[in-house]
């Protein structure tokens, strides 16, 4: 069904196409006519305005929550492991499970604990090594090198443009991270912006966050040893064994899924970090067997959570199929006392082997995955160029609409060398 376009619309100067019965997320805009101030009903007639706005390219996402409130079924989303991959201290990826990490028997959630997670911050903490260039895409990317022949059996099609005469050497629409989906994911209800860069290359669309360089101050860096040094009272580098808080924590150190899902439309290839294995699940297939550690500063449950952060929780772990979740409470800034379980819903948090929780209705998931899939459409929409060395900024403010610009020069391609090499030698 083609859209019919309001006459305000066209008075203002922005084409906004309109389905019957409801209001499309996406505008698109074109050049006002010189010496016109603006659009009016007489310049077109019905057909020349249809073809117009076929021709135009959309330029911008709304973002109304009350656009994306449909329906959404939940059971198609089911994201599957395809590979796994361990980050060591030098930066290398070693496509095995070496670091992998088991949540210990018995720390199972227990209700009174007493863990100090400063413990080791001054004498037994090696700190990220920031010149690391894996908070892009690299390390996924070094993964698809070696693992093609995984790549191969998990392929199952795909919808992206390929440039002519090329086959996709990644048959999937979109790479990214989950961390960086998940900045996309909650966006309808997100308090603080974001900025995504956008590749196309061999048919495929590369997905990359934009953050500043700046290294993190001191509070950020104690946040972030405490919320690994929990990790190291809930897990051991061993099944069966107990866990060894007093052990160096190198925060080099991870291991990561990769995993393939497929959203409506749009297949997805990303990494996720993982943060234990749950042996009481050991007979459930990978990622459902995995478990997301957090810490909250909000004391007893997370009725006391904000909104935000439940709604933070349940989009990491949702996204990667992670269905359990334990939380550390703390008793003041450094010390937990409580620890629960929750099992990840499409309903939001349920705390497990107790009734659901009281979720107040801040945030509806159905949103979340129906933005998602209209942003992915929208990258579709405008990123035509196949081409690693076109970018595409997509930025989002709040209470703003995404727009986008496209930068081109070697300088701004962020995809790894070995990569590309690798892609243009094959002659893909």
């Amino acid at each position: 069904m083609q859209p019919k376009l309001s006459s305000a619309s066209w008075s203002s100067g922005i084409l906004r196409a309109q389905w019957p019965g409801e209001e499309r997320p996406w505008q698109a805009r074109t050049a006002l006519p010189a010496g016109r101030a603006q659009y009016t009903d007489t310049m077109f007639n019905a057909e020349q305005r249809q073809t117009a706005f076929w021709r135009a390219r959309p330029s911008t996402l709304r973002v109304r929550q009350q656009l994306f409130g449909g329906n959404f079924c939940f059971t198609s989303y089911q994201p599957r492991e395809i590979g796994c991959v361990s980050v060591n201290s030098t930066g290398r990826f070693p496509n095995d499970t070496q670091n992998k990490r088991f949540l210990s028997p018995d720390t199972r959630p227990i209700a009174m604990v007493d863990w100090d997670l400063m413990s080791g911050y001054h004498d037994r903490y090696i700190k990220m090594n920031r010149d690391n260039d894996e908070g892009r895409l690299h390390g996924l990317l070094r993964w698809c090198l070696a693992s093609e022949r995984q790549l191969q059996a998990a392929n199952e099609g795909g919808t992206g443009r390929g440039a002519p005469g090329h086959r996709r050497p990644l048959n999937v629409d979109f790479v990214a991270r989950r961390g960086h989906l998940a900045k996309v994911f909650i966006t309808p209800y997100a308090q603080h912006g974001w900025k995504m860069a956008v590749t196309l290359f061999r048919g495929t669309y590369f997905l990359l966050e934009e953050r500043d360089e700046e290294p993190p101050s001191e509070k950020a860096e104690q946040f972030n040893f405490m919320g690994h040094k929990f990790e190291h009272y809930m897990t051991s580098a061993r099944p069966n064994v107990q866990p060894d808080p007093s052990a160096v924590l190198d925060d080099n150190q991870a291991f990561f899924t990769v995993l393939k899902a497929t959203l409506n439309n749009h297949s997805l290839l990303f990494s996720a970090e993982v943060d234990g294995h749950d042996l009481a699940y050991h007979n459930q297939r990978a990622p459902s067997c995995y478990v997301e550690l957090k810490t909250s500063q909000f004391r007893g449950n997370t009725a006391n959570v904000p909104s935000a952060v439940k709604l933070k929780w349940w989009a990491q772990s949702f996204l990667a199929g992670i269905p359990r979740l334990i939380v550390g409470f703390k008793k003041d800034t450094r010390n937990v006392d409580k620890c629960v379980m929750y099992n990840v819903t499409d309903a939001g948090l349920k705390q497990s082997a107790t009734p659901a929780m009281e979720n107040p209705d801040f945030w509806k998931p159905a949103v979340c995955m129906n933005f998602l899939d209209a942003f992915l459409s929208f990258v579709k929409l405008v990123v035509t160029e196949d081409d690693p060395e076109v970018v595409y900024t997509f930025q989002w403010k709040p209470r703003e609409d995404v727009y986008y610009s496209v930068q081109r020069g070697p300088e701004h391609c962020f995809l790894l060398p070995a990569y590309l090499r690798s892609a243009m030698s094959r002659g893909h």
